[in-house]
């Protein structure tokens, strides 16, 4: 099995420390020093606005501000935590408060995650705010039949989460959405089984549909929609690896963040082989470069090498998790 060298891992470790910010020094403290929840969410809640939003945690944008999408990176950092902090921790709280504040009843999701003052600034086109007018969707049906996971879904694993914190009827129709949704148009066996998804191949939905599914406390339903997720995985998944080199595509161990997911043991060899791919193309100063760029402007640039060290550190806990670091 290829693991990554001690001194690769050391020269990754120098590139971050070197170029990324606190959050990310915090990061790497906490998997690989001290795994210390209480450290590392001080850090986190430096982030924190007063409206229990968080900013400054994307560097797609170099918006600061308090918006969805930096809010995203803080949960993707709590569920990674070995001990979760407590539903009754002020970040926790004031979080619950941000994210169920912007939700959607009448289209059963979260608008744009984006804030309009993203595209005052820098910003790589794909990320940049789209409009958050929000048209109503009458029929319950056709909300579950539209639903879309990308980005937001992460928000519906919160609140499953920390239930506790949501009133039964707010929580109940935020998680029907999705659970619905996978039943009814992911499952090869419904009647009304959607195809076209899996033609798509589109890997977005599916990968954020992992954050939300062991979040359930309802593990019949879990394990039910675990079941459908796994029917058709490498659809989503890019099987030849060069075409990662010099494209953005997602391999198989881009889709799986640890051997305790819930589809790794379905596509268990093609993420082990595509881990000793990426660990191929590591940089000699320690990176794992993009292999395409954000763009040429000096603000996009800045934005990369950010990029490019939040990358770099999620390899390497990625690697570590999966036991491909040489101690």
């Amino acid at each position: 099995m290829l693991k990554l060298t001690h001194d690769n891992f050391l020269k990754a470790r120098d590139y971050i420390f070197i170029h990324s910010d606190d959050i990310n020094r915090a990061w790497f403290i906490y998997n690989f020093e001290d795994k210390n929840t209480d450290k590392f969410m001080k850090v986190l809640s430096k982030y924190q606005y007063e409206n229990g939003g968080f900013g400054g945690l994307f560097y797609e944008f170099d918006y600061q501000g308090p918006c969805l999408k930096s809010t995203e990176i803080a949960i993707k950092y709590i569920f990674a935590l070995k001990e979760k902090p407590s539903a009754y921790h002020p970040v926790i709280q004031n979080m619950m408060k941000y994210i169920l504040e912007r939700y959607h009843p009448e289209i059963g999701n979260w608008g744009d995650v984006a804030e309009p003052e993203v595209n005052d600034g820098v910003y790589c086109c794909w990320t940049r705010y789209r409009g958050d007018a929000i048209t109503p969707i009458e029929n319950e049906d056709e909300r579950i039949k539209l639903y879309d996971a990308n980005e937001k879904v992460c928000f519906a694993a919160f609140v499953a989460y920390y239930s506790e914190l949501v009133p039964d009827e707010l929580y109940l129709d935020i998680v029907k959405y999705p659970i619905q949704h996978i039943l009814r148009y992911w499952d090869i066996n419904s009647p009304i089984y959607n195809k076209n998804i899996f033609d798509d191949g589109t890997p977005y939905n599916f990968e954020y549909f992992q954050w939300f599914v062991p979040c359930l406390k309802d593990k019949k339903i879990a394990n039910k929609l675990t079941s459908i997720l796994c029917q058709n995985p490498t659809a989503f998944m890019e099987l030849d690896y060069t075409k990662s080199d010099n494209d953005y595509v997602h391999l198989p161990c881009d889709a799986i963040n640890s051997p305790d997911n819930i589809i790794y043991s379905t596509v268990k060899k093609l993420v082990d082989d595509s881990l000793e791919y990426r660990i191929k193309q590591q940089s000699d100063d320690g990176r794992w470069p993009l292999g395409w760029s954000f763009g040429e402007d000096d603000g996009l640039c800045k934005l990369q090498v950010l990029y490019e060290a939040y990358l770099t550190l999620g390899m390497l806990v990625k690697l570590e998790r999966f036991g491909r670091i040489e101690k």
